[in-house]
C-alpha cells in the first residue's frame, strides 16, 4: 500500500470517525438544548426534555403511582404505633393547656369545686374516649388523602416547575460516563464505516 492511498485511508477513517462523534455528541445535547423553541422558517427546533417535559411529567406520574409507589402505599407504610403515640401526646398537649382555662371561662362555679384531681380524672375520660376510636380517625385520615390529595398531580407540577438546566446538569451528572461512551461508540462506528467505504472504493 503506498503513501497515498495510506493518506486516503486515514482521512476517511478520521473523517469518517469525526462525523460519528459530532453527530451522537450534537444528538445528546439536543435532549435538552435549546430550551426554548427557535423557529428557522422551514422547521421549529426544541430540545427533546424541554419540548416534552409536561409529557413526560405525565407519564413519570404515571408509572410511579401505577408501578412504584401510590398514595395508598404510603399511607398503608405509616407505623400506626408512631401515629398513635404522637396523637397521645397531642391530646395531653391540648388537654393540659386548655381544658382547665375552658372550664373556668365557661363555667366559673364550676371552676370552683374543681380540684385537680377531678381535672385529671375529666381529661382522662376525654383521652380515652378520643383513644378508643383512633383507629376510626386513623382510617378517616388515610380515606381522605387517597380521595382528596391529588399524588400524580403533584408530581406532575413539580417536574413542571422543575429547572431544565437543573435537571440537565443533574443528567450529566448521573450519566456523564454512560454519555461518553456513547460518544466514542458514534466515532467508533464513523470510523468503521469510513474504512469499509475505503475498502469498497478499492475494489470497485
Amino acid at each position: 500500500m503506498n503513501i497515498e492511498l495510506v493518506i486516503r485511508l486515514l482521512l476517511i477513517v478520521g473523517i469518517g470517525a469525526g462525523i460519528g462523534w459530532v453527530t451522537n455528541y450534537v444528538a445528546i445535547k439536543m435532549l435538552f438544548r435549546p430550551y426554548k423553541e427557535i423557529n428557522l422558517g422551514i422547521f421549529k427546533i426544541q430540545g427533546l426534555l424541554p419540548k416534552r417535559k409536561h409529557e413526560i411529567g405525565e407519564s413519570l406520574a404515571e408509572i410511579i403511582q401505577q408501578e412504584l409507589v401510590s398514595l395508598k402505599d404510603i399511607v398503608n407504610s405509616m407505623d400506626k404505633t408512631v401515629i398513635e403515640d404522637k396523637m397521645e401526646k397531642v391530646i395531653d398537649d391540648m388537654l393540659d393547656q386548655k381544658l382547665g382555662s375552658e372550664i373556668k371561662k365557661n363555667f366559673p362555679m364550676l371552676a370552683m369545686f374543681l380540684s385537680s384531681d377531678m381535672l385529671d380524672k375529666i381529661k382522662s375520660i376525654i383521652k380515652n374516649s378520643i383513644l378508643e376510636n383512633k383507629d376510626k380517625i386513623i382510617e378517616m385520615f388515610s380515606q381522605y388523602l387517597e380521595e382528596n390529595v391529588d399524588f400524580k398531580g403533584i408530581i406532575v407540577k413539580n417536574v413542571d416547575a422543575f429547572s431544565l438546566e437543573k435537571l440537565e446538569a443533574v443528567t450529566y451528572l448521573l450519566a456523564k460516563r454512560e454519555f461518553k461512551h456513547i460518544e466514542v461508540i458514534g466515532a467508533v462506528l464513523g470510523a468503521l464505516i469510513g474504512f469499509i467505504q475505503f475498502v469498497i472504493g478499492l475494489l470497485v
